[in-house]
């Protein structure tokens, strides 16, 4: 499984998000005869504009999205057709499939998700085998050149004052280093979107349980690239068995001709492969850094079916405002008006 579909990490969500959004969890756990799980695959009823929707739990907060599957149990298509058409009729009422970020493998397994007719989504993840690095043979010609050039980077930094990683910080830091990299967050979304995602039902309280004590070390993990005890950077990820997630990174403009993002990132990656993680997650998004540092991609795709008369007005409508929501067609609009 992802650390998304995790007990803990769903428990967070339906107590954060969940809750705020007055969403309906819809938890489906398919059995053989004798009772061994096949599959547990947590679903949401959302409602939008009165129309109920049925989404992963995800909202955003989410890369990839898939059920738990069992690994020595590989579903058919036959018999996953057959299981999807039955899970489909137990749920409460609904208007939309909406499915978004559908994993194209869990962890190597087979997703059957997959067999549904999917889109491709407009981004990839991306997954970087750290087995190479700790054996000292990732010989790949761009990381090497952009790790000589992260070398000058910090040595520079040197010079403005003293850097330092902090990693799950306690007490007043712990509490100094949240406030910081929410404040770098909320100011990158400001700057680049037209909302503030963590403004959204329950998006902030979410992140602010995962970084709780109690949970630091054991399902996320809160670092900061600090300078003179400035927070220059700063990322909250999540760990599972053996992948450290690279989720929710922050920086200081101030400190942007240092690359102490970049620094930080590679600091993660470097204490990942020391503390014997197989993988390190770079997360959905097709950014140049991520290309440099990945071995693998990971594909993902988009499933949508309307059920009822609303459902297809609905996806009526939002496939006109993607329409419209172009370039070209704004442009279009502007010079006809």
């Amino acid at each position: 499984m992802y650390v998304f579909q995790s007990r803990e990490f769903l428990g967070v969500w339906l107590n954060t998000i969940g809750k705020a959004a007055r969403i309906e969890p819809c938890l489906i756990v398919v059995s053989m005869p004798d009772g061994r799980p096949v599959l547990y695959l947590p679903l949401a009823i959302e409602t939008k504009f009165n129309v109920r929707l049925l989404r992963f739990m995800d909202c955003g907060v989410a890369d990839y999205n898939a059920p738990i599957v069992a690994a020595d149990r590989t579903l058919s298509r036959q018999e996953f057709t057959a299981l999807w058409s039955k899970i489909l009729s137990l749920l409460p009422a609904f208007d939309v499939i909406d499915l978004k970020k559908i994993a194209g493998d869990v962890a190597g397994a087979i997703n059957p998700l997959g067999y549904l007719p999917c889109a491709p989504f407009a981004e990839s993840g991306h997954l970087m085998s750290l087995a190479p690095l700790r054996a000292d043979a990732d010989n790949r010609r761009p990381v090497a050149r952009w790790r000589r050039k992260l070398a000058h980077y910090a040595e520079r930094l040197s010079e403005d004052g003293e850097p330092h990683f902090v990693v799950n910080p306690t007490g007043a830091e712990l509490a100094a280093v949240t406030e910081r990299l929410f404040a770098l967050k909320r100011q990158r979304y400001l700057s680049t979107a037209a909302s503030d995602f963590l403004a959204e039902p329950g998006v902030g309280l979410f992140y602010r349980e995962m970084m709780r004590p109690e949970r630091l070390g054991a399902i996320s993990h809160l670092s900061a690239l600090t300078v003179d005890g400035a927070v220059a950077s700063a990322h909250l990820g999540f760990l599972a068995s053996d992948r450290f997630y690279y989720i929710l990174p922050a920086y200081d403009d101030a400190f942007r001709r240092h690359r102490v993002g970049h620094l930080l990132l590679q600091h993660l990656i470097d204490q990942s492969a020391a503390r014997g993680f197989d993988t390190f997650d770079l997360g959905v998004g097709d950014n140049r850094y991520k290309n440099t540092w990945a071995t693998h991609r990971l594909t993902l795709g988009s499933h949508e079916r309307a059920i009822t008369a609303a459902g297809h007005l609905y996806l009526q409508m939002r496939r006109v405002r993607r329409f419209v929501g172009a370039s070209g067609v704004r442009t279009w609009f502007r010079a006809a008006s």
